[in-house]
């Protein structure tokens, strides 16, 4: 079985969404096809991608003569009109493309994509409200990921009242029913302009992991858990 980032993804509809993931799976190592009906839109990611070209996607000839009839993924980003999105998501379908997500703008449409079988549905504006929502009530919260049945990965700045003690003493499951991943801990790394301060994972939590100032943690567990680890005083 192929590893995520060994799969052929296509993206089609190469605007601020489509662009933003087609950078992000390629430095995460994928091969990445990038699709656009407007050139300059693939002059944009061309120099980030694997392959890049300007072709009318919904067109099921072209589709195959491309080869994004044998991509492992096809990620359908097009936000401006729905049509196009049904018509390419019915295509490759069709074709036997294993994976295949839309984008969405209202409840009609995540069921005409649902109806058609895909996938998944994205909502980039939404995922990001939501995200947004959460992260300006919840003080401390920068990142959230929903998971489902009501639990969520949250990053989270360690609260004060930790800070100085080990992982032990904290009981951070015990106390909050909260699983902590990873503790992400500032570095100064020597960038193009001069030091650049960046979040990275410490390695492998033990008990005797002591807590420091400006801490951040990964967390899985439901969003009023987390709330009282942050009120932790």
């Amino acid at each position: 079985m192929k590893r995520r980032n060994e799969l052929h993804f296509a993206i089609i509809g190469i605007g601020a969404f489509g662009s933003a993931l087609a950078k992000k799976l390629s430095e995460e190592g994928a091969y990445v096809i990038a699709i656009d009906n407007i050139m300059e839109h693939i002059d944009q990611v061309k120099e980030y991608v694997s392959d890049a070209i300007c072709f009318d996607a919904t067109d099921p000839e072209l589709l195959e003569s491309h080869g994004i009839t044998n991509v492992d993924v096809a990620i359908i980003a097009i936000g401006e009109r729905f049509e196009p999105v049904a018509l390419i998501a019915m295509h490759l379908l069709n074709s036997g493309v294993e994976e295949v997500y839309g984008r969405a703008g209202t409840l009609i449409q995540e069921q005409i994509l649902e109806q058609i079988g895909i996938t998944d549905v994205i909502h980039p504006e939404r995922q990001v409200a939501e995200r947004m929502g959460v992260s300006l009530v919840r003080r401390g919260m920068s990142d959230v990921f929903d998971i489902g049945e009501g639990l969520a990965m949250f990053e989270v700045e360690a609260p004060d009242a930790m800070v100085g003690y080990t992982l032990k003493e904290l009981e951070i499951r015990k106390r909050y029913e909260l699983n902590l991943i990873t503790i992400k801990r500032s570095q100064k790394l020597e960038g193009e302009i001069g030091p650049e301060e960046q979040y990275k994972p410490i390695g492998i939590l033990r008990g005797s992991t002591k807590i420091k100032k400006g801490d951040r943690f990964l967390l899985v567990g439901r969003k009023e858990d987390v709330d009282k680890l942050l009120e932790t005083n």
